[in-house]
């Protein structure tokens, strides 16, 4: 998936919370055991115009330019194999796409190179498209794949 997607949205410490209340109970604010609860709903103001400002920004931009959301879900569209069958509406995993190491799989799922891809520069969008030895990658393993069938017959 591309590394653009990951944002921890919100924060949620209220386990912690709940566990420091209990230790706190018998402590003063002053004790050096002391903690406060953690609370980002006092921040929630500042925490949205950073979000607004330096990631969704920026992820928009970078989409926009590279598109590499849209194309990582084109590939995921076009896989035919049976790694990505859990991701249906019924929410099971068939034994089909379960990974078995030692296992050899007949097709499977390979992200390219640009998906994993965590900066880009606006002045070089067409460089961080390019990425040539994953061409030859593809190549070479059709290869290979043509190969090993002929042998099994």
């Amino acid at each position: 998936m591309p590394a653009l997607g990951l944002l921890l949205e919100y924060p949620i410490f209220d386990t912690y919370t709940r566990k420091i209340a209990n230790v706190n109970e018998k402590l003063q604010p002053s004790d050096p055991d002391y903690r406060p609860a953690i609370d980002f709903e006092l921040h929630r103001d500042v925490i949205e115009q950073f979000k607004q400002e330096h990631i969704y920004s920026r992820m928009r931009s970078i989409e926009d330019q590279e598109a590499v959301f849209d194309g990582w879900m084109r590939s995921v569209d076009s896989y035919s194999g049976n790694d990505l069958l859990y991701l249906n509406s019924k929410g099971i995993i068939p034994t089909a796409a379960v990974i078995r190491k030692g296992e050899r799989r007949s097709n499977p799922f390979r992200e390219r190179k640009r998906f994993d891809t965590t900066t880009f520069s606006t002045a070089s969008c067409t460089e961080a498209n390019s990425f040539p030895e994953e061409e030859e990658e593809e190549e070479e393993e059709s290869l290979d794949k043509a190969k090993l069938n002929d042998m099994e017959g």
